[in-house]
């Protein structure tokens, strides 16, 4: 397994030459203002829902999106592009606005902002 250097935001854990597009495009967003604002925003609003899917007619861009009851946020990550930063696709006050794709709901954030892939333990 590699391991980051000092000073760099991958994670410890995670071998980014290895792991899926999914899982590269969730260390990348963890990393990003983008991360930090959810990570804020949960501490205010609650845990949200998550999912992680492709984005349409981008083949190396990934979309995140982040639901609370009463507004979500949706983002792009270039899988493809390193050095291109996360970026905002969109935002709404109601999740009925999202398409059925974005309400996959297949990533978890925990109780500090941080986004992972899975689905949240029955009874939450």
């Amino acid at each position: 397994m590699k391991v980051a250097r000092r000073g760099s935001r991958r994670p410890r854990s995670l071998d980014l030459d290895a792991a899926t597009p999914f899982e590269r495009a969730v260390a990348r967003f963890n990393a990003s203002e983008a991360g930090h604002a959810v990570a804020g925003l949960t501490r205010t609003l609650g845990r949200p829902r998550a999912s992680v899917g492709a984005a349409a007619g981008a083949p190396d861009e990934v979309r995140v999106t982040v639901a609370w009851e009463l507004s979500w946020y949706q983002w792009g990550v270039d899988v493809g592009d390193g050095l291109r930063p996360v970026f905002e696709l969109g935002k709404g006050g109601e999740i009925a606005q999202l398409d059925p794709a974005a309400r996959q709901w297949n990533a978890v954030v925990a109780e500090d902002g941080r986004l992972s892939l899975g689905r949240e333990p029955a009874g939450r």
